[in-house]
């Protein structure tokens, strides 16, 4: 491994990519054809695509700062802080050893797909960006991939894990994924629960929707063979205000593992539900769940106790944290920025992450065509980021950031990792 050291000594970020002769040709073909800017400095310099110039490289992010949804916000202010901070320290140097300003516009969607794919169109028509980062939803990102495909514009580690990104990207490889993609999350929850509860019954609780129906069918697909055994499945609707009926009869059936597959405040309810019915059963939760701050504690005192949840960031309500490099660094950001970064945030984390990612990839490609940029992010060797507690490798066949990652049980303060790393396809 090597290192890449940053403008801002501060941060411990480590970069480590190989450029080679795919990424040139790549940057070639982005390149060829392009008429020259009317001011162009020669026929010798490098016509680059709009939103890269000498001096300043833009970025756009649509992301919801309004409606439901808002608290998810904070990952497109979080990704505009931490290039705020490397434009004040004078900017970022790129490969080809020009310092420039990476400026980055957030537009709010409200959550709602079809804003979305008209605030990627005006970050892209009108502000000229040159790259997409960090927009939040499933929804939001099957919007626009047909946009930013034939715009030729990366849509790069959007807000989600779905297994549908995997599909689309055979045809529209434009658009990465920063959560790990759902069907590994399943793939390493089900080696853990067959190694740690081998005789298991299992009860699970899911969305009404596609999403849902591919989770618990992931579930049952993965015990085949093996001593676990799905007992009970209870749906739910998203416009459901409760989920308390599903969880009552789901602890009626015996089962002594929980895989708990509710969202947001469904997620809260649930775990105080099967407190209060003193079901005594291990509870696997989803990612999007797994947030102690906003969605565990608030289910009351011993209500999460003992859950088990994937880990690819490190716990960020965990003071004894203090004192790893990462930790710290994330910490002093947060404290910089107070109005627009809380440091228990995890959408901020997520942000700060995703900020991590997109720097690498900006200080890594070769040359100025988005190509160029696509092909960075894809190709990231170990990458190590301040926050993640496994190092990142992508491939230009797999769209989504993480192969890796831990697996997580909470103590009713913190969480505590569990032994080994799960990688994808294993």
């Amino acid at each position: 491994m090597s290192t890449l050291r940053t403008t801002r000594p501060s941060r411990r970020l480590l970069p480590l990519f190989a450029a080679g002769a795919t990424a040139t040709a790549l940057v070639l073909a982005g390149c060829a054809g392009r008429e020259p800017e009317p001011e162009a400095a020669g026929p010798e310099e490098a016509q680059c695509d709009p939103g890269f110039t000498d001096t300043e490289v833009r970025i756009g992010n649509s992301i919801p700062l309004s409606g439901p949804a808002a608290a998810y916000g904070a990952i497109g202010q979080t990704l505009k802080a931490y290039f705020d901070d490397i434009n004040a320290d004078g900017g970022l140097e790129f490969a080809d050893g020009v310092t420039r300003e990476v400026t980055v516009s957030v537009l709010d969607d409200g959550y709602d797909p079809a804003k979305t794919a008209a605030n990627v169109r005006t970050l892209v028509e009108q502000e000229d960006v040159f790259a997409l980062a960090g927009v939040l939803g499933t929804g939001a990102a099957i919007s626009v991939a047909p946009y930013v495909e034939e715009a030729g514009v990366p849509n790069l580690f959007t807000g989600t894990g779905s297994d549908a990104i995997l599909g689309l990207h055979e045809t529209e490889p434009w658009t990465t994924a920063f959560m790990p993609q759902y069907g590994f999350e399943v793939q390493a929850l089900s080696e853990y629960i067959v190694e740690n509860h081998p005789d298991a019954k299992a009860a699970i609780l899911y969305q009404n929707d596609d999403f849902g129906e591919s989770i618990r069918a992931g579930f049952e697909e993965a015990f085949e063979g093996t001593g676990v055994e799905l007992v009970a499945a209870e749906s739910y609707e998203v416009a459901s205000a409760s989920v308390d009926s599903q969880v009552t009869t789901l602890a009626s059936s015996g089962a002594d593992v929980f895989l708990n597959w509710a969202v947001g405040a469904f997620a809260t309810q649930s775990l105080k539900k099967k407190l209060e019915l003193g079901w005594d059963a291990t509870t696997v939760i989803n990612a999007p769940a797994a947030d102690a701050t906003f969605f565990l504690k608030p289910a009351g005192p011993g209500a999460a106790d003992g859950v088990v949840s994937i880990a690819y960031t490190k716990d960020i309500t965990d003071p004894s944290q203090a004192g790893d490099a990462g930790f710290d660094a994330w910490t002093e950001f947060a404290a910089a920025h107070p109005d627009e970064v809380n440091a228990l945030s995890a959408p901020a984390a997520a942000g700060y992450q995703t900020a991590q990612l997109l720097e690498a990839a900006l200080t890594q490609m070769d040359g100025c065509a988005r190509t160029a940029l696509l092909e960075a992010a894809t190709s990231f060797d170990e990458l190590e980021l301040d926050l993640a507690p496994v190092t990142v490798t992508t491939t230009p066949d797999y769209p989504f950031v993480f192969r890796e990652i831990k697996v997580q049980v909470f103590n009713g303060e913190n969480w505590d990792l569990a032994e080994g790393t799960y990688t994808v396809g294993d």
